[in-house]
């Protein structure tokens, strides 16, 4: 574990005097020798889990240009239209059963998340709160119902490429950066080749 960093466990008040140290139960706050017991018994024995699930594509989930709101350079700003759906949500809801059930099972006390339930969707984050999201240009055969074909290429104009997270149909749980790498290399060698034929 080495030697604790610096402001470890700041908001130990959340800890000390509701849980038992060594056996007992001791009251809340405290200084001197309290203290550092509680200190001591406390390092090291967090641990927190965080789930990853897929969002699937909607139709009735999109974003548009906001008809009224500009940015500071009187640009028109993106407004989203996104709400969870049943499949998500069921996914939080067995994320939150599975992390209470391995804590259970390593003897540990759940001190925050375990008052997730139906009512906040158990814990899911408001969409666009977490790392690692992706779409909104979307590829697809149909310019009708995506606006970059599977070059990563603008349907409504060819010299437009799109190749960040923005061409993703869907958002797996996993780390979306190789496979954005990859759809990069792949449109990069696209565009070389209609470069040479002078398409593009």
């Amino acid at each position: 574990m080495s030697q604790p960093s610096y402001g470890f466990s700041w908001g130990i008040e959340n800890l000390n005097g509701k849980y038992l140290v060594k056996g007992q139960q001791k009251e809340g706050g405290g200084y001197g020798e309290s203290l550092k017991e509680d200190y001591r018994y406390f390092y090291g024995c967090g641990v927190g889990m965080a789930g990853r699930g897929e969002a699937i594509p909607l139709a009735s989930n999109y974003c548009e240009i906001d008809p009224t709101t500009v940015d500071r350079f009187g640009i028109p700003v993106l407004k989203f239209n996104v709400k969870w759906s049943e499949h998500e949500i069921k996914q939080a809801k067995h994320m939150k059963e599975t992390f209470k059930e391995v804590m259970h099972n390593m003897g540990a006390i759940i001190t925050w998340g375990a008052d997730d339930d139906e009512k906040n969707n158990w814990g899911l984050s408001k969409p666009g709160e977490i790392i690692h999201e992706a779409g909104t240009v979307r590829m697809g055969n149909d310019p009708k119902t995506s606006a970059l074909n599977k070059w990563s290429q603008a349907h409504d104009c060819k010299n437009l490429f799109c190749v960040d997270g923005g061409q993703f149909v869907s958002q797996a749980d996993k780390n979306i950066t190789w496979t954005i790498l990859a759809l990069s290399m792949r449109a990069s060698e696209y565009i070389i080749d209609e470069m040479k034929k002078q398409n593009i």
